[in-house]
């Protein structure tokens, strides 16, 4: 078969999937993910419970269910209909979503509530809430064997040091899970309880890993409500199964197999092929005889047995990048540095990218900003990770947020607002943002970096958040002022908003705040020359380009060109390979540059979340246009338990 009708026939394949999970949803739709909205007061937290019920879905859908997503203030009228309902963070329902969450329930519905606050929902549930209590040990959730739903992991790692108690009601309820802390002892703390209504969490579903279990355990509790749901998963995976990387059937893993020329490797891809093949099987019979939890479990490990035999069809390449990155800046196991480095070292990763420092905290010990609650419970993380990260000969690089302050504590904030630190709203408003036209902000967060390399051996220093926020809603007071110094004399022009968003004072401003971000580059380069001459300097840097020059000032190219950063790590965060081929086209398209790239992968990104297959094709992709290697976002349990150890079969193999 030629190239372009093995192209037709994946999209056929592709077509008919898609079909057949649209249909699906007939029967999925009878779930439904409620984000809180009416139910908080913050906007902020609007946010946050809208970003983590997209997760839900997302899971869910990856899972073989299809859920619908609304807000609460779409309450009753969404649950006509439904089996079950996710409420996502809804922490003071209304009194109307009360009595219609009580009159769902009376009719044979089910509640799935993660972190709430509300009496009245608890009791709809079936169980009692407490206080708001805190505690960092709290860093996973475990499932005793008596009574833990179909196919949920023993153990789901999530941290949670903020929770709101929740406790058992005789004859209505029980606990289901207890947090447990790193070393997997349990704690005093119910994490999850099953009542004559539904289920409780005492926190909320975080997107900060085990992002397979969060989305099984989702559907083995909408099952219980709604048990056909097992069927219709167990379906949509058996359909799925196939379809790793560019395979879409069976046939495309078996002539793999023939592709091997290494004997040993050809007899282990050879197995999983045909173990994939047994386990798919007997999911149909399972399916066929009306089991279908054990049939979903099964397509499950037929899909596994196809990503290990993909993952074995891979070679590994000598000499490349192949880094993460620890947004958490603590590792995989808080605490115990030496096993997430023995870890990393196994898998083939070659550098560490370890959340460091930002004007708002700091996980290491410097001077210029607050410590963190992170080193204020384990310490100096970035002294750990370099000790630990030696001896396995990983690169170590300190993660630096420049000019973002999220995160901040409200008096860290003032502090901000009171220094003209903040970028100015365009309606008058000030963001979480540090103004990168502002002198004092460059100097300041130069005098960080500054400090990380004197203090810190360091292999790379690397800047994240170096732009702007956006265009549009950046043109307060800071930056008319400021441009107007700058460009026109101090004359500030009439009809400033209005003029600043079109031409030719547009393109000029463009001009402008692109100069305010190079400045910082500029200035820290010229510092790492002056204090640690010969570690590298990166930048974590948008997609796009180059749309981002315009939208929010960063020029990355001219930084590669004109000397100031030795890498860019474009986030390139996409479920779609042809997109991810499209970004690259652009990116790579000079070799000299190609060679500083080293490929953001976005694993588990809020944009993205990638299977093995994914996570292999974008890096084949980087590969073939020349780049220097490839950067995995982020270093959690998915990362760990999903993808690491499929790469380590042959795309990050290490020499034997």
């Amino acid at each position: 078969m030629n190239l372009t009708a093995k192209a037709i026939a994946r999209a056929a394949v592709g077509a008919l999937l898609s079909l057949f999970i649209a249909q699906s949803a007939l029967a999925t739709s009878a779930v439904v993910v409620l984000h809180g909205d009416e139910a908080l007061a913050d906007a902020g937290e609007r946010r946050f419970a809208k970003s983590l019920a997209n997760h839900a879905v997302r899971w869910m859908r990856d899972g073989g269910v299809v859920a619908d997503i609304a807000s609460d203030r779409d309450v009753p009228g969404v649950l006509s209909g439904r089996k079950v309902a996710v409420l996502v963070h809804c922490a003071e329902p209304t009194t109307r979503q009360i009595s219609a969450y009580r009159s769902f329930v009376a009719k044979g519905g089910r509640l799935i509530v993660t972190y709430s606050s509300s009496p009245a929902l608890a009791d709809i549930v079936g169980v009692r809430v407490g206080k708001y209590r805190r505690d960092l040990s709290r860093v996973a959730m475990s499932f005793p064997d008596a009574g833990r739903p179909p196919n949920v992991a023993p153990l789901i790692r999530q941290s949670s040091p903020n929770i709101v108690e929740a406790f058992a009601i005789p004859g209505r309820s029980r606990v289901l899970a207890w947090w447990a802390d790193n070393a997997g002892r349990l704690l005093a703390d119910a994490a999850w309880l099953a009542g004559d209504g539904g289920y409780w969490m005492t926190h909320v579903l975080l997107a900060d890993g085990d992002a397979a279990q969060k989305g099984t355990l989702l559907l083995a509790l909408a099952a219980e409500a709604a048990p056909a749901l097992w069927r219709t998963a167990a379906e949509a995976r058996i359909a799925a199964a196939p379809h790793v990387g560019s395979w879409s059937t069976l046939k495309d893993a078996n002539l793999a197999v023939q592709r091997q020329r290494d004997p040993t490797r050809r007899t282990r891809v050879t197995g999983e092929v045909n173990s994939a093949t047994s386990a798919l099987n007997a999911a149909r019979g399972a399916l066929s005889a009306g089991r279908g939890a054990d049939a979903w479990h099964l397509a499950s490990e037929a899909r596994r047995h196809l990503e290990c035999a993909y993952g074995l069809a891979q070679s590994p390449r000598q000499g490349e990048i192949r880094a993460v990155w620890d947004h958490s800046g603590c590792g995989l196991y808080p605490g115990d540095w030496p096993r997430t480095c023995r870890e990393l070292s196994e898998s083939g990763i070659t550098d560490i990218f370890i959340n460091s420092a930002s004007p708002v905290a700091a996980n290491c010990n410097i001077s210029s900003v607050p410590r963190s609650a992170n080193y204020q419970r384990f310490g100096d993380q970035l002294a750990a990770c370099l000790a630990a990260a030696r001896p396995y000969g990983i690169r170590v690089h300190a993660w630096l947020f420049c000019f973002s302050t999220t995160g901040a504590t409200a008096d860290r904030r003032e502090s901000f607002r009171k220094a003209g630190w903040l970028v100015d709203s365009t309606n008058g408003t000030q963001q979480d943002w540090l103004d990168p036209s502002s002198a004092a902000v460059r100097s300041k967060v130069t005098a960080i970096a500054t400090e990380i390399m004197s203090k810190y051996r360091i292999d790379g220093l690397h800047l994240d958040f170096v732009r702007y926020q956006d265009y549009y809603n950046s043109l307060g007071y800071g930056t008319k002022t400021r441009f107007s110094r700058d460009e026109l004399g101090g004359k500030v022009p009439a009809n400033w908003t209005d003029a600043a968003k079109k031409a030719p004072l547009m393109g000029q401003v463009m001009r402008w705040r692109t100069r305010q971000v190079t400045s910082l580059v500029a200035s820290i380069r010229a510092a790492q020359r002056r204090t640690a001459p010969g570690i590298t300097l990166s930048a974590a840097v948008l997609g796009k380009y180059p749309a981002c020059v315009e939208s929010v000032g960063q020029d990355w190219m001219a930084w590669i060109e004109a000397g100031h950063i030795d890498y860019a790590m474009p986030m390139n965060y996409t479920e779609s390979n042809d997109k991810y081929a499209e970004l690259l086209a652009t990116q790579l398209k000079k070799p000299s540059i190609a060679q500083r790239i080293v490929g953001g992968i976005g694993v588990t990104a809020s944009e993205s979340r990638l299977g093995p297959g994914q996570v292999i094709d974008q890096a084949n992709a980087l590969r073939a246009r020349g780049a220097a290697g490839f950067i995995l976002f982020d270093l959690d349990a998915t990362l760990s338990n999903e993808i690491l150890p499929i790469l380590r079969l042959g795309i990050t193999a290490r020499p034997r």
